[in-house]
């Protein structure tokens, strides 16, 4: 009977302080991609992706040929290095996930309350990987769009063979613009998914710390 309380309250637990925890990053993502659709100037998503478009504008007016490809490969650099290191964090949980002793050590070390399972451990791990794949498609998406915005920027503006204006570069360059967001944020949320591992305080606190710091990057210059 004492067993079956102690999982009934283990998975009470879980439920609880995992669900408020998961609640709290999809609410306030649901509520911020609102605030991007409806009131852009309100966060640095919408107030940099009017500012890219008025560079691109200007970029294409001048002719600043230079200027714009050694922003773009700047931009590329910085997406290719979070690509590769998604891709290897992500092979390494899973390289870590697979062996029986180094989940189960997690466990019995940081372990405080919920529930204590092998195979939930396993599940925890592969949604953390899982996140670092959606960074590493994210990322890999973002050099595609920059490589095309490279050359948009870069056409003549009166070449009647390809009549292009700047709405088609600034199109590519929110495009990538949005995959870097996204590849960014599947880092941040990959933090408090990884202390899931340790158990449902661990990731509540951690769900509570990022959503803080996502709020102040949305809401500041970040």
């Amino acid at each position: 009977m004492t067993d079956v309380l102690s999982a009934y309250s283990d998975l009470t637990l879980e439920l609880a302080l995992s669900g408020t925890a998961g609640g709290l990053l999809i609410g306030y993502h649901l509520i911020h991609s609102l605030e991007v659709r409806y009131w852009p100037a309100r966060t640095s998503l919408g107030r940099n992706n009017r500012a890219r478009a008025r560079w691109a504008s200007n970029v294409m007016a001048r002719g600043a040929d230079i200027l714009a490809v050694q922003t773009l490969r700047n931009w590329t650099m910085a997406a290719t290095f979070l690509a590769s290191t998604a891709i290897v964090i992500g092979l390494g949980i899973l390289s870590f996930a697979l062996t029986y002793e180094g989940l189960d050590q997690l466990n019995n070390i940081f372990h405080i309350a919920g529930i204590r399972s092998h195979k939930l451990a396993v599940i925890k791990a592969l949604l953390v990987v899982l996140v670092f794949l959606i960074a590493f498609v994210s990322f890999s998406l973002c050099v595609r769009f920059y490589n095309h915005a490279a050359f948009l920027l870069n056409l003549p503006r009166d070449d009647q063979a390809l009549p292009l204006d700047s709405d088609a570069a600034i199109r590519a360059l929110s495009r990538g613009a949005s995959a870097y967001n996204l590849g960014m944020r599947c880092y941040y949320v990959a933090i408090p998914l990884a202390l899931w591992l340790l158990g449902p305080i661990w990731f509540l606190a951690g769900a509570l710390v990022m959503t803080m710091l996502i709020y102040r990057l949305d809401h500041g210059l970040g």
